[in-house]
């Protein structure tokens, strides 16, 4: 199977354009409710899991650059994109499949086996025939998804996928007709989450840390923002939405998805969305006064760094964190 070059003009030519929003962030940021808050809208209905097998490691953007095989990608998706043992779980990484009673995740909650099973091999058959790979991979999602849609007869899907952010420029390339809304939060409050969530040796173990791990993170994701088609990204604070100017923000996304009225959205926003349901502030947790003044002088280094490089989430950030404090 050939992919197609960024630049080629038929690479466009990828058949009907569905109407689809993706959200990501840096993880532990505010993309499950994002996504439920764009899917009280009458046109998306909301993907109920991360989807990931477009967006992370072997999956489409690894295809499209050959450093895995259609082969490799279809095992993936069938084995561990399908079902598999979060990380954290014990054994998960030696028996990713083998629930035992332990929680299970992946596109089984959101997919009916027979849909599943179609559209692989429908996949693989392309893959046989040397068929357009960006081509093949644009119909693989919407053979996979699309059903979510029809099913509650609404017009688009909003998929929440941690890492679309990061992978902007190989959606825009598959979907450019897709908008993308990277949702950004408080580093301390983001890093504080992930540290309460930590799943593996290497991830944060104090909210110092968790600062550096979402730093990492937002600088690469802001990297494929600026690789992104002018207009694909929208960034918006999921502080701003629960906390801060909530109009100027809720306004903002109702104009990105090209709506006039948005009112389940905004009752949505009103009741579910809010300073004490977003955990804003959690990251003071156990910290004396010393400590969280150690905290808030390296976040604002952090937000001063993405300042200097000119992305757009160090204005917003900063302008948050002087308004909220």
């Amino acid at each position: 199977m050939r992919a197609r070059p960024p630049d080629d003009p038929a690479a466009v030519e990828l058949g009907p354009r569905p109407n689809i929003m993706f959200v990501g962030g840096t993880g532990r940021s505010g993309t499950h409710v994002l996504g439920e808050l764009i899917a009280h809208n009458r046109r998306f209905a909301l993907v109920p899991v991360e989807s990931r097998f477009h967006v992370n490691p072997q999956g489409f953007p690894d295809l499209l650059t050959g450093e895995v095989s259609p082969e490799q990608f279809l095992r993936k998706l069938r084995r561990f994109w399908w079902r598999r043992i979060p990380a954290g779980e014990p054994l998960a990484a030696v028996a990713p499949r083998i629930a035992l009673g332990r929680e299970t995740r992946g596109l089984y909650k959101a997919v009916a086996r027979d849909t599943f099973d179609q559209a692989t091999e429908r996949f693989a058959a392309a893959a046989r025939d040397g068929e357009a790979l960006d081509i093949a991979c644009r119909r693989l999602f919407l053979d996979l998804l699309w059903p979510i849609a029809d099913q509650a007869g609404k017009r688009g899907l909003v998929e929440m996928s941690t890492h679309t952010v990061a992978r902007a420029p190989e959606l825009a390339r598959l979907f450019p007709d897709a908008k993308l809304v990277h949702i950004v939060r408080d580093g301390r409050d983001a890093g504080s989450s992930k540290v309460g969530k930590r799943q593996k040796p290497h991830h944060p173990k104090d909210v110092a840390e968790g600062v550096q791990w979402w730093l990492e993170r937002i600088e690469r994701v802001e990297r494929a923002v600026a690789a992104a088609p002018e207009g694909f990204v929208l960034t918006l604070s999921l502080d701003e939405l629960a906390a801060g100017d909530r109009d100027s923000a809720f306004g903002s996304l109702v104009e990105f998805m090209g709506i006039r009225r948005a009112p389940k959205m905004r009752r949505f926003l009103d009741h579910h969305m809010s300073a004490e349901n977003s955990s804003r502030g959690r990251w003071r947790q156990g910290l004396t006064p010393g400590e969280q003044a150690e905290v808030a002088a390296g976040y604002e280094r952090a937000i001063e760094r993405l300042e200097q490089q000119g992305y757009p989430s160090g204005a917003l950030l900063r302008a948050v964190y002087e308004r909220l404090g």
